[in-house]
């Protein structure tokens, strides 16, 4: 889509005109955090709109990365109103990430069964178990895997020690062997 790619990077110019500003020695104006923010707020959009897990992770991403140059900008900041009004909202920038980041890892919390009616608390808690007991089974197959690769790595540690020791015999009787032959061609060449 056009329209996405232009605003990431409208985004992304942001960013970038910002670091070459501090790069040239020159100073940002407060403009500059409500250009982030405007980005910011953008990128929410997007994310609200995005159906797909990774697109949404990099969305994710980059709002940390503009939260991180707006930080950068708060602290160049000597206002102390200015200065605190700036980190509040950062704050409330930065824990709406978290509660993306959070939807993207959890899923979407339906609060609607159908028919549009209002889910009851056990209906929640039943939806948090069987989520949860999701998560104890992937965990456990991590852990099945995780095993097996011990066992595995295990292995091969005794097949290479099993080479090294074959391989260390086999020099030694090399070096036996050279030296015998270096005794015979003396014995010949006399």
């Amino acid at each position: 889509d056009f329209r996405h790619d232009d605003k990431a990077l409208t985004s992304r110019t942001h960013l970038v005109s910002y670091s070459l500003l501090k790069l040239k020695g020159g100073r940002a104006n407060s403009m500059s955090i409500q250009d982030y923010y405007a980005d910011l707020d953008e990128l929410f959009g997007e994310i609200k709109a995005e159906t797909k897990k990774g697109k949404i992770d990099e969305l994710l991403s980059e709002a940390d990365e503009i939260v991180g140059q707006i930080k950068i900008e708060i602290a160049s900041i000597t206002n102390p109103n200015e200065k605190k009004e700036a980190l509040s909202k950062t704050s409330s920038y930065e824990k709406k990430i978290q509660a993306y980041k959070r939807k993207a890892l959890l899923g979407p919390q339906d609060d609607s069964a159908d028919g549009g009616q209002k889910l009851s608390s056990v209906d929640k808690s039943k939806q948090g178990l069987a989520k949860l007991n999701g998560a104890r089974e992937m965990l456990a197959e991590t852990e099945e895997v995780g095993t097996k690769v011990l066992s595995d790595l295990a292995i091969q540690k005794e097949v290479i020690k099993r080479s090294t020791k074959t391989m260390k015999e086999t020099n030694q009787e090399l070096s036996m062997a050279q030296k015998l032959a270096n005794k015979m061609s003396r014995w010949w060449r006399a």
